[in-house]
């Protein structure tokens, strides 16, 4: 069921509807029952993958909270990983890994041949699979003690607002409100509707309307000038922003109406003056989730800045691979690797020159810097955003071939994205450097309500209306 749909609309109004009658016991049974019926609209067998996903950890979640003998707490964690991994490999990765086995044989001489299973990738499968896995991982670091109410667990795992596309929460934190009886103020419901209207503006309006020139560009970039290719990077990395930062405010938004608060997924990343602010800005939740259980695990820093510096780009490696399978995916991921490694080696070096650190206040250092930044990430966006390599490869003979006779897809198009554009980064700088955000809190109730009226009605008349799947539910 995507979020951008009118089922969806009438679906959370009934399902609010009526969790506002029940008891604590009743809302959880009914949000678990409506979870299900939200991840099996259009495909009823994934939700059996969530099943086992479930029934996996909450077992294994059992035995680590009995458990005391190092060896068995090992063995338990090792089948949730295993057993999670083994089926998000599966899914998601057959195909990839077999394909590309046979075609090194082939390259190797030998007669090897594949023809792909064809599995239908369960949506969603990659973001339950590191929250249900970040639940054994805290009990086996005794981080947390394990619960032994199976209806509250499997709604942690399936909670629908953040079930497809997160953010990833960790059971330390949505856990808990899951279990207890949350009132639902009217703060609640005010702050709710307005991040779920802010993210369809973001989603149908922003994000669907980039997403014009990056489609048109990327199916066929041989067809258009130099110029527009650029655009159409640049629209793309403003499109991917928007239409995964819009499906968090709506998944945050619709949790707060149940009077629960799930994390932040984002922090105007295409304001960030490094790689390294970049990635502690963008999918914040995925950001911390690699951290915390893999880039901690390989040595972290405790090994020096050299091993360090290899294990941010192991992670960011893995990253990539994390988000398809598909070597363009793994170029992105191996690009900001490289992007980290260059940075860290200039902080290094600054400081063995004894140059001070650049100033965090807004000026022209700070511009430059947000500026080269971003880039860096919209050159990124050709690795994640291309169908295959191939497809990179003519984008880029095109971007620095200067092919000025191709012609633009409609130049109303061009011009209006680069208006839509500026809009954008006014405002998001105001909200980084002004304040925009709070200014905003301390207008008068009524002028914040005809506000998000005009808002809404501006969606209404500007949205784009295709019905398009958020990028991030394919992962």
């Amino acid at each position: 069921m995507l979020f951008n749909s009118f089922t969806y609309a009438v679906f959370l109004v009934v399902v609010f509807c009526a969790y506002l009658r029940l008891p604590l016991r009743g809302r959880q049974f009914f949000l678990l029952v409506m979870s299900y019926v939200f991840y099996c609209w259009e495909t009823p067998i994934y939700g059996t993958l969530l099943a086992i996903s479930t029934v996996l950890d909450f077992a294994c979640g059992l035995g680590l909270g009995r458990a005391e003998k190092p060896w068995a707490r090992r063995l338990l964690l090792l089948a949730s990983v295993c057993g999670n991994l083994g089926l998000l490999g599966f899914f998601k990765y057959g195909d990839f890994f077999v394909a590309n086995v046979a075609g090194l044989g082939r390259l190797l001489g030998f007669e090897t041949a594949w023809k792909p299973m064809g599995l239908i990738l369960p949506v969603g499968i990659s973001f339950y699979t590191f929250q249900t896995m970040s639940y054994t991982i805290q009990l086996y670091r005794r981080q947390i003690q394990p619960t032994r109410d199976f209806i509250s667990f499997a709604l942690f795992v399936s909670f629908f607002p953040q079930l497809v596309a997160g953010p990833i929460e960790r059971a330390s934190h949505l856990l808990p409100q899951l279990a207890t009886y949350q009132r639902v103020t009217w703060d609640d419901i005010g702050a709710g509707l307005t991040r779920i209207i802010f993210g369809f503006f973001r989603k149908l309006v922003m994000a669907d309307r980039f997403a014009i020139l990056a489609d048109a560009v990327f199916a066929n970039p041989e067809g258009y000038s130099t110029f527009t290719v650029w655009s159409s990077l640049m629209a793309f990395s403003v499109q991917i922003y928007f239409d995964f930062a819009g499906y968090s405010d709506i998944a945050i938004g619709s949790a707060r109406l149940f009077g629960i608060h799930i994390s932040e997924n984002f922090r105007r990343p295409l304001f960030a003056s490094s790689i390294a602010d970049f990635w502690n800005r963008w999918h914040l939740t995925l950001t911390g989730w690699l951290r915390d259980y893999l880039f901690y695990p390989l040595g972290g820093f405790r090994k020096g800045g050299g091993r360090a510096l290899v294990n941010g780009m192991i992670v960011l490696l893995l990253c990539g691979l994390w988000h398809g399978a598909s070597w363009h995916f793994v170029f992105w991921g191996g690009f900001h690797a490289v992007l980290l490694a260059l940075y860290y080696l200039w902080r290094g070096f600054r400081k063995r020159m004894g140059w001070k650190n650049p100033s965090r206040r807004l000026g022209v250092s700070v511009l430059l810097a947000v500026a080269f930044t971003y880039a860096c990430t919209m050159f990124s966006a050709m690795f994640f955003r291309a169908p295959s390599v191939p497809v990179i490869g003519h984008m880029l003979k095109i971007m620095f071939g200067f092919r000025a006779e191709a012609a633009l897809p409609t130049p109303w198009i061009v011009g209006a994205f680069w208006l839509v554009f500026g809009a954008f980064a006014l405002v998001e700088f105001s909200q980084e450097y002004l304040d925009l955000n709070a200014r905003i809190r301390r207008w008068p109730w009524a002028l914040r309500t005809a506000s998000l009226a005009l808002l809404a009605a501006v969606i209404i008349l500007l949205a784009v209306n295709n019905s398009a799947p958020y990028i991030y539910f394919q992962f």
